[in-house]
């Protein structure tokens, strides 16, 4: 009898041992799948039912672009699954778009070998521009409304996301340059693929050195160009003053990191094999073209004509130089005298003069006078330059010279009629000469006859 209990004891602890490891395994795997699991998961929920990815377009999406999904949800278990919830909660690199909803109510999911078990569900979300090419994440849940803590279902789908990289050199700010004149050079680098550009250096160089940058390098480099920007890089420049003028060839070479299907997206996050892509350009810039003038008050006349000194300061030489007086306030043409001075050809550094008879608003003061020239530069455009310069208005009557003048006439009658008087003088004279003369003559002939007819006498 003690024997038979003793086994009997001995079975209950051996059954006791025996089931407490399958009772402590079952533990185990509640709390795996409880991991696996954004919270708390019903028992039962999660049995039967699967979520697929049906297709996304577009595949691959690219970044920056919009996405879209197709989901199918369906039950495969023997109970009904009432007030199913759909949702996506976006990460990295994917965003939620405005007016676009990631949230939905499917209703009831029959049970298995019923019609409505499957439902097809299609989500919008945009892709942000900032991401690499590669395979990203996209989470979706599924749970019942009953209890938002116990869902049912979560899944993970690799999106497709490629990237191509691609600039332009979108603008030159510069056309024209002037010899010996700095001018700012400015590159605009646009990043016209889709996906940004990394540690890009741009660099330019002109032919035979003909413009070259001053006070820095000619290479600039540049951290990040996202995608649709524009990037600016300046230079301060300048030529030779004595440069033939001529259209010049700027190569430029635009170097970046490439990620268009060169990176391996590693279980640290990083990117491996990188790759540099080079892009190179040309453009013409004129150098030559325009020049500057001054002009300058030289003297006045006592007509009123006012002479003025206009020169060529710049470094090019100007064809047909015109010089004019536009209408204006202060100052007009008087005398029914043109407005303009054709002066012809003014090479760098020439000067020449221009007369006009103006006629001031008021007198005594400085009164601003406008001019504008007008000339042909060497790349054969006519340009036009203004200026301004003040002018004193000196008070000057015509009547002082009016008398003076007037002065100078009687003393020109005055001596114009005592020659006259002269002449007069000394042909009266010279008459009274000659009768006296033949008088004389007449009493000498007269005295020779009375001697020959009586000889004694």
């Amino acid at each position: 009898m003690g024997f038979k209990l003793t086994s009997f004891i001995c079975l209950l602890l051996l059954f006791f041992f025996c089931v407490q490891p399958v009772l402590a395994e079952d533990t185990s795997e509640d709390k795996s799948t409880d991991e696996e699991s954004t919270s708390n998961i019903s028992s039962g929920l999660d049995k039967g039912l699967t979520l697929d990815l049906l297709n996304q377009d577009p595949d691959p999406v690219k970044p920056g672009d919009v996405l879209e999904i197709r989901l199918s949800i369906q039950n495969t278990g023997y109970d009904d699954l009432e007030n199913c919830v759909i949702e996506i909660k976006p990460e990295y690199p994917f965003k939620a778009l405005s007016g676009e909803t990631l949230v939905k109510n499917i209703g009831t999911l029959g049970k298995r070998y019923e019609d409505n078990r499957q439902k097809v569900v299609k989500f919008k979300l945009g892709v942000e521009n900032s991401v690499n090419e590669g395979k990203y994440p996209l989470k979706v849940y599924v749970y019942t409304t009953k209890d938002k803590s116990r869902v049912s279902r979560s899944s993970e789908f690799d999106i497709e996301i490629d990237s191509e990289s691609n600039a332009e050199i979108e603008y030159i700010s510069v056309e024209k340059m002037v010899p010996g004149q700095k001018t700012d050079l400015v590159f605009g680098i646009k990043n016209v693929g889709n996906s940004p550009l990394k540690n890009a250096i741009f660099s330019w160089d002109c032919t035979n050195d003909v413009i070259l940058p001053v006070g820095s390098s000619n290479v600039k480099h540049i951290n990040l160009i996202d995608i649709g920007d524009t990037e600016n890089v300046s230079f301060q420049v300048l030529t030779n003053v004595n440069t033939k003028p001529g259209l010049y060839k700027l190569d430029m070479v635009l170097t970046y990191d490439d990620i268009e299907g060169l990176q391996t997206i590693t279980e640290a996050g990083y990117v491996e094999n990188q790759k540099r892509k080079e892009i190179k350009s040309k453009a013409g810039v004129y150098v030559g073209g325009t020049t500057d003038f001054d002009i300058a008050f030289m003297e006045r006349s006592p007509t009123g004509d006012y002479t003025f000194t206009v020169s060529n300061i710049g470094n090019n030489a100007a064809n047909s130089v015109k010089v004019s007086v536009p209408l204006q306030a202060n100052w007009t043409v008087a005398g029914g005298s043109s407005n303009s001075v054709v002066l012809g050809n003014l090479q760098k550094g020439d000067n020449t003069i221009a007369d006009f008879n103006l006629k001031p608003a008021a007198m005594d003061k400085d009164l601003p006078i406008k001019f504008e020239i007008s000339y042909t530069s060497n790349d054969g455009i006519r340009q036009t330059v203004e200026r301004e310069i003040p002018l004193y208005s000196s008070s000057f009557t015509p009547l002082p010279e009016s008398d003076e003048s007037k002065g100078g006439n009687s003393s020109s009658l005055k001596y114009i009629g005592l020659a006259i008087l002269a002449c007069v003088a000394g042909a009266v004279l010279y008459k009274r000469r000659q009768k006296k003369m033949r008088m004389k003559n007449a009493q000498q002939e007269e005295l020779n006859e009375m001697k020959f007819d009586d000889p004694d006498k």
